[in-house]
């Protein structure tokens, strides 16, 4: 039975291969939804994707709550699963989540096989992309795109500012830019 480890190292050595020769970075355990969801992985390359992962040891318990708060924050979103939940985790997932089953192949390595690819997801809520920013990035942003009046406010205001005055689509790209250049994050993150 494959474990998270298992799983992880497999998808990250994945997307490495996938991004080669790109701007990307990738970030382990990225709190979302301001805490109430982690991703195990998040990608954040042309697009910010979202990926989860269920080992044969999971459960999918928590799944509906992250599912909501994957949506609220990701281009993209895929799950990866074992074997376990390979027949029905499509019941757990909308339709346009990309699914993948990691298994063991005959050379007893971890492979992973599509199922079904991931598509843009409608779902992005504006605030919750505004998350997984710092305050003075927040406010760096206002200023250069000339929103006035951020000086004197907490994040949840800065939020609503960038929100009334900023397209989602300068929002997104902000956010997903931020995140692939931001220096003295995390020691995992150089």
């Amino acid at each position: 039975m494959l474990t998270d480890f298992d799983i992880r190292a497999k998808l990250i050595e994945k997307i490495h291969k996938e991004n080669q020769g790109k701007h990307y970075r990738v970030i382990e355990e990225l709190g979302i939804c301001d805490g109430l969801a982690r991703a195990d992985i998040a990608v954040a390359n042309g697009v910010l994707l979202g990926y989860e992962i269920k080992s044969d040891h999971d459960s999918l318990e928590r799944l509906p709550n992250q599912v909501i708060c994957y949506d609220k924050t990701f281009d993209k979103n895929t799950i990866i699963v074992g074997e376990k939940f390979a027949d029905k985790i499509h019941e757990f997932v909308p339709d346009y989540w990309g699914i993948e089953v990691a298994y063991i192949n005959r050379f007893n390595h971890v492979s992973l096989k599509r199922i079904r690819a991931s598509r843009r997801n409608q779902h992005i809520v504006a605030t919750n992309l505004l998350d997984l920013l710092w305050t003075p990035e927040i406010k760096s942003f206002l200023k250069q795109n000339k929103v006035r009046g951020y000086s004197n406010k907490d994040k949840a205001g800065l939020k609503e500012l960038a929100t009334s005055f900023i397209p989602i689509k300068d929002l997104k790209e902000f956010t997903r830019e931020t995140l692939k250049t931001r220096t003295g994050w995390r020691e995992d993150l150089l």
